[in-house]
């Protein structure tokens, strides 16, 4: 499997893992001023970056990938006997490819992040009413992106809502 395919099935599952989180602290990133324009283009740049990260040197891709081959191996092996749904499920258990998979998504998180730091943003917390009234905007929706612009721009919210550098990453909000 070549590092670009790698790449693309792990963002396909990311696509799917991000409302999955949703349950999470919502976090976003902001820096005081910064006009819409600016702050999409740092998204998207940013964004970019730790789409295509590499992560093919990362324990957990290449734990992905073994399960990958291993799986392709076994396919057409027919697994018969009293213990063929054990065997199935623990051979599951062993490769577990929900960890693998974390540990993939958190090496992309983290590029992403460096890169917004870098560009000197910093992450805040959004409150339980900014939240409420985020998740009535539709993902993608240009009012979506100018609400979070407007709380991630504004120096008051940052000031008392920024979450100290110590903090887990970031739940994405709206990447």
């Amino acid at each position: 499997m070549s590092s670009m395919a790698i790449r693309l099935w792990v963002l396909a599952i990311l696509a799917v893992a991000i409302p999955a989180s949703a349950h999470a602290a919502p976090i976003s990133w902001g820096r005081a001023g910064v006009s819409l324009v600016q702050y999409r283009a740092d998204a998207v740049e940013c964004g970019r970056l730790g789409a295509n990260a590499d992560i093919s040197k990362e324990p957990a891709t290449q734990a992905i990938v073994a399960a990958e081959q291993f799986t392709e191996r076994n396919l057409n092996v027919p697994v018969i006997g009293p213990d063929a749904a054990l065997e199935q499920a623990l051979m599951a258990r062993r490769l577990r490819p929900a960890k693998k998979l974390a540990e993939a998504q958190a090496a992309m998180l983290t590029e992403t992040e460096l890169c917004l730091t870098r560009l000197g943003y910093r992450r805040f917390m959004l409150t339980s009413e900014q939240n409420r009234r985020l998740g009535r905007l539709r993902l993608g929706t240009a009012e979506r992106h100018a609400y979070l612009h407007a709380l991630a721009s504004d120096p008051a919210v940052l000031a008392k809502q920024s979450v100290p550098p110590t903090a887990k990453p970031a739940t994405p909000s709206d990447r």
